[in-house]
Parts: structure tokens; C-alpha cells; sequence
């Protein structure tokens, strides 16, 4: 069986690095079949699509799994719309945040186009479906699969066969993305799966769970060592808590420390000490960006971020001892559900007052998307139309209480905001190189820049809801 896994390109918003769930993928699927993984991220939209639907007329694969989230769903479904065209007996297989969390409105709009959508993780139901297909055998009671019916409709099996340990994975195939970690210098991995808090703005516990599961300090250093092994000397870890434990955490810089590689992290601002930040520090940690969202204990409690304005100021403190070895920065977002002037002038406040940091807060601000509960109040309460999902391709800012205009301006107020302090340490994205599909000089010309902002306003005009 012939298998191609899809990332499709997004007119928006790109991945930072390339797709990690691909990689696990083909090396499950790997042991059983001929895979081969296309990533677009970061591609020009249109030249992708062409380029992909040219590889499958020629290639003539028996499966096609797409993966996507919300912001690259368009050059999904620009696929979906095209495969079967190109050959009906092909099977296609979704995956991903998007169409896992909003199966049914993907089924309901691409019934003739699809075959089959798998929710939660891949590794384990997206193996069996394959084996099942190539043998002609049943599989109605795979975990996690949503498939057609006799009756024109369809059925969702829950999922019920989640992979306790992580460890015992297939070591992801990052051979798809290894020209671009050879010429970067940097590889990107992950170290768990789910969260512990289920934050109102964040779909990543409706997708993996609030059940964390954690590679051991030790699988995480066999997938160091792979990357390195392909030319990376920097790692980003895409954990959204890289911290969970301190105990954990300690034990991962000391086997990270022998590679004596350079790397990134993100963070809750609990559980920390002095201890871990040393250890991460002389391990060769350079940056950390820590999840803060707000310093309004009106937001932080109707966000459920489950932390207090203390913790973050605490986090800052013991790093501002260290800018001689990392450098550190938070992430902000305005305008969730009863933001106003006053809980943003808290957050300003208390970052000028309190926050010491070697560079600025990084705000932005709230999209509705699917898998969160902000999203799933809205659309309860009848305030956003989730079909807007299947008729347009823009990612949607939350824009029922205030302006575009006035969401920018707080924005701003907030990057502008806190107190810098000095640091000799290298900055760690300063070392990465930023490609384009069309590098060299005009990529660094006035007019590239002009463009990009011109972009970036028509995509708040158009993500106005």
C-alpha cells in the first residue's frame, strides 16, 4: 500500500519549524508501508496545491492523509475538493485540531470527497485503518475513526485507545524536513503530550487530554541526538509546558548538558525554583518564554489560567539572575471575553512595576478557535456562527466587545510595556535563520517589508467577526 501524508500550505498564519505530527506518523506507518510525507508550511499557497495535486496524478497513492489545524484548513479543503478527481478509489483520511474537533461540519460539507476523519492521536488508529483497508477487513470498531454509513451518514467511535507511554513510539521520521534542518541549524521536537489546566483559550486538552503523558529524560535525549545527527546545533522544544515538574525538568537539562547544544523552551510560571532555572541555564538553555496571557486577576480567573500575578513576577525574578546565560520573554493576549481598558491597564501596570525581563512582552490577540471553550460558549450562546468554518479560509478574531482598532492598541500598549533589564547572553532566534521560498535580497528589501505589513493588515480586516 502506498500511502502519502499531506501538511498543506496556509494563506495565513504558518507553523513555526515544520509539522511534528507528520514525522510520528511515518515512522508508525513506516514499519508497514510505503509512506512518503510532503510538507507545504510556509510554501506559496497557490504553487503547493498545483504541486501536490501533480505528485498524486503521478504518484497514484492508495491513501492521502491531510493533516491540518484552523489556520491552514483552506489549502485542506482545496485538496479534498481535487483528489478524487484525480482518482475516486483513492482513500482520504483527515487529521489534525480542525477536522478532529469539527468532524461533523467537515463531514457535512465534504461527504463526497472524504472517507474517513481520525480524532486525537494518529500513531495507533491511522495504522490499523490502513491494515484494515489493505486487507478488505472491518474496521467500524477502530478507536477514534469517523466513517461513512450504509445509510449516507456517518458514525464517531470514541476514543478509547490512547497510548499510555509515550515512549514506546516509533522515533519520529524527520526525513521530510531534513534540508531545512541541515541549512537552519535548528530541529524542532516535542516532550509530552496534553496539559495539565484546561485554559478557555486552548484547544490542546480537548485535543491530546488533560492526562499529560511525558517522553522520558532519556527518549528525550535519543531524539536530540537524532537531530543533531542531522546538522541541527540548536533545538526547539514545541511543548506549551516544557516545565512539568521540577524534578522532570532538572533531570532533562543534566542529559541535554552532555550534547552542548543551544535551545528554547516555553513555560507555565509554575512549579519553578532557582534550582531549575540553574540547571536549564548551564545546560545550554537560552530562552525561555513564559505563558502569561494576562497580569489582570479579573482575565487570569475568567481564562482559568490558574495562576497568580505573584508566580509570574517570581518566574522573572530568579531568570533576571541568569541573562548572562538565557534571555526570557511572555506570552500576552488581549481581548478575551470581558476584557476592557481597566484589566488591560492592570497588566500594563503590573508589568512596568514589577516584571523585569531581557525582552519585551509578546502580545496578541484572541482567535476564536475550534476545541476551546471560548469558542464552544460562543457558538452556544449564539454569538459565532461556526459555519463560517466550511465558507471562508480567515482565522477569526474575537471582535464582539471591542474593535479591531482598539484590540491593536492595547496590543501595543502591553509590548511596550515592562522593564527591560541588560543582558549578555545571545538571543536564540538571533541564530536562526529566517528563510523564504523567495530568499536572497529581495526577501530583505524595503518593499518585502512593505508587503509583509500590507499582508498582515489585510488579514485583520479580513478576520473581523
Amino acid at each position: 500500500m502506498k500511502i502519502f501524508l499531506v501538511y498543506p500550505p496556509c494563506s495565513e498564519l504558518n507553523l513555526k519549524g515544520y509539522p511534528l505530527g507528520l514525522g510520528y506518523l511515518a515512522a508508525a506507518l513506516g514499519k508497514y508501508f510505503e509512506v512518503s510525507v510532503f510538507n507545504y508550511n510556509g510554501r506559496e499557497f497557490e504553487r503547493s496545491i498545483r504541486s501536490f495535486l501533480r505528485t498524486v496524478k503521478c504518484g497514484q497513492p492508495d491513501v492521502v492523509g491531510i493533516s491540518f489545524n484552523s489556520f491552514n484548513r483552506w489549502g485542506a479543503y482545496r485538496l479534498i475538493k481535487q483528489i478524487k478527481r484525480i482518482n475516486k478509489n483513492i482513500k482520504v483520511v483527515l487529521g489534525g485540531v480542525h477536522p478532529s474537533t469539527m468532524f461533523t461540519q467537515v463531514f457535512q460539507y465534504f461527504y463526497e470527497d472524504i472517507d474517513f476523519i481520525i480524532q486525537s492521536e494518529g500513531e495507533t488508529t491511522l495504522v490499523k485503518l490502513c491494515q484494515a483497508l489493505e486487507r478488505s477487513a472491518d474496521f467500524t470498531a477502530i478507536s477514534g475513526l469517523v466513517y461513512k454509513t450504509a445509510d449516507g451518514k456517518f458514525k464517531a467511535n470514541p476514543v478509547t485507545d490512547i497510548i499510555k507511554d509515550i515512549d514506546d513510539l516509533e522515533m519520529p521520521d524527520y526525513s521530510y524536513a531534513a534540508d531545512e534542518i541541515r541549512k537552519k541549524e535548528i530541529a524542532f521536537l516535542i516532550s509530552s503530550r496534553g496539559c495539565p489546566v484546561n485554559c478557555s483559550f486552548c484547544s490542546t486538552s480537548s485535543f491530546w487530554g488533560q492526562n499529560v503523558r511525558m517522553n522520558s529524560p532519556e527518549r528525550i535525549g535519543a531524539e536530540v541526538e537524532s537531530a543533531l545527527r542531522m546538522g541541527a546545533k540548536r533545538i526547539f522544544f514545541h511543548d506549551d509546558t516544557f516545565n512539568l515538574g521540577i524534578e522532570r525538568t532538572i533531570k532533562i537539562a543534566g542529559i541535554l548538558k552532555k550534547f552542548n547544544i543551544e535551545y528554547a523552551i516555553q513555560c507555565r510560571v509554575t512549579p519553578v525554583n532557582e534550582e531549575m532555572i540553574a540547571a536549564l541555564a548551564g545546560s545550554g538553555c537560552r530562552h525561555i518564554t513564559w505563558g502569561a496571557e494576562s497580569l489582570s486577576e479579573t482575565i487570569l480567573n475568567k481564562i482559568h489560567k490558574k495562576i497568580t500575578r505573584e508566580q509570574v513576577k517570581k518566574a522573572f525574578d530568579i531568570c533576571a539572575g541568569f541573562t548572562d546565560k538565557l534571555t526570557t520573554s511572555a506570552f500576552f493576549c488581549v481581548g478575551t471575553p470581558g476584557e476592557t481598558e481597566k484589566t488591560v491597564a492592570e497588566t500594563v501596570e503590573y508589568l512596568n512595576t514589577f516584571i523585569r525581563s531581557t525582552h519585551g512582552p509578546g502580545a496578541s490577540m484572541l482567535y476564536v478557535l475550534p476545541g476551546t471553550k471560548i469558542h464552544a460558549d460562543l457558538v452556544k450562546a449564539g454569538k459565532f456562527d461556526e459555519l463560517i468554518w466550511a465558507k471562508k479560509g480567515s482565522v477569526y478574531y474575537y471582535t464582539q466587545e471591542h474593535s479591531m482598532k482598539v484590540l491593536n492598541r492595547w496590543r501595543k500598549m502591553i509590548n511596550r510595556s515592562g522593564i527591560r533589564i541588560p543582558y549578555t547572553a545571545a538571543y536564540f532566534w538571533d541564530s536562526v535563520p529566517q528563510s523564504s521560498e523567495h530568499a536572497g535580497f529581495w526577501a530583505n528589501t524595503a518593499v518585502a517589508k512593505a508587503a509583509k505589513k500590507f499582508k498582515r493588515s489585510l488579514n485583520l480586516l479580513l478576520s473581523r467577526y
